[in-house]
């Protein structure tokens, strides 16, 4: 049998520890390295009791910062529009958690039924201190 083949898998096993070790050291010198993923965070928005049925309608969360709408949902930087889901609709916003948002639920016919503004109180549920990670946070819209 000819030994030659083993010779890649023998220098593909070197360079992978020699990678090993360069990241290693890397990471030695105190910095963090985080991952290259990405995450959205979790805005819950439930109708308080009392709410008319909205079957049809929408849920638009205007945010004090950016929050960019995520796929699936229209809007622009400051602004995610949804349609409501019953009553509780999972909003996904981009990584960021803006610290209070104005939330218009819009009947079938576009009419505004309530505005709320809102403080969002944010819990990471993944990822770390350093890194970030996935957030979530709930506001109940108080009826008409």
């Amino acid at each position: 049998m000819d030994d030659e083949p083993a010779a890649p898998w023998i220098a593909t096993g070197v360079c992978a520890v020699a990678a090993a070790l360069a990241f290693a050291a890397c990471t030695a010198s105190g910095t963090t390295v985080c991952p290259a993923i990405g995450w959205s965070n979790t805005l819950t928005v439930g109708l308080a009791d009392g709410w008319p049925d909205v079957a049809g309608g929408t849920l638009t969360v205007g945010c004090s910062s950016r929050c960019g709408p995520m796929p699936g949902s229209t809007g622009e930087a400051n602004r995610v529009t949804v349609p409501l889901t019953g009553r509780s609709t999972v909003v996904q916003l981009d990584m960021t958690t803006p610290d209070s948002a104005v939330l218009t639920v819009l009947g079938p016919d576009g009419t505004e039924l309530a505005a709320l503004d809102a403080d969002l109180d944010w819990r990471r549920v993944g990822g770390s201190e350093e890194c970030g990670g996935p957030s979530v946070a709930s506001v109940v819209v108080p009826a008409p």
